[in-house]
């Protein structure tokens, strides 16, 4: 494998960009894992058709069950890891009634929106691109600075991801 040197919201950035041109909505039920194969770096920069090759490999209803299952450390044959998920989200604010917002879910919060995130993971690091239903003309991008249990087990699939390899048993009796 070529080892690439784009940094991961560049990759974030391109692979969002397409998978914005051919996703309808913000509304999907299940998280999906996808393998990229870098073919241009500096067509991914400019967010070009053909930069990259996207193949989907599973999905989930629950995106941590997705990046848990033994079946997703094939994404490691890819040079990067996608995963796509839609959700809701809500403000953070640091005044009194944090406590308070803390404890509403961002699906019953009153200033929720809809989103939808890919999360790029590769061995330059993890990026991760947002873009809002009412405002999908923007997007929001993480150099790697996300914190919490999705970011964890991002960062797990891709780095602590357990590869165990089939041994043949003809290669097992030339070594004994």
């Amino acid at each position: 494998m070529t080892q690439h040197t784009i940094s991961p919201v560049t990759l974030a950035t391109c692979v969002e960009h397409s998978l914005h041109i051919s996703l309808d909505g913000f509304d999907l039920s299940r998280a999906r894992l996808y393998g990229i194969s870098i073919v241009d770096e500096e067509a991914a920069a400019r967010n070009e058709d053909g930069a990259l090759r996207i193949t989907f490999l599973a999905e989930h209803g629950d995106v941590y069950e997705l990046l848990e299952a033994q079946t997703s450390a094939i994404v490691r044959m890819f040079d990067a890891a996608v995963v796509l998920t839609c959700g809701w989200a809500a403000p953070i604010r640091d005044d009194e009634d944090e406590d308070e917002e803390l404890s509403t879910p961002p699906s019953q919060h009153p200033e929720r929106r809809r989103v939808r995130l890919v999360v790029v993971v590769g061995d330059c690091g993890v990026g991760s691109v947002l873009r809002f239903a009412d405002t999908p003309n923007d997007v929001v991008t993480d150099a790697g600075a996300a914190r919490g249990s999705l970011a964890d087990a991002v960062t797990n699939m891709w780095f602590d991801c357990p590869v165990n390899v089939a041994q043949n048993p003809a290669d097992s009796a030339m070594q004994e």
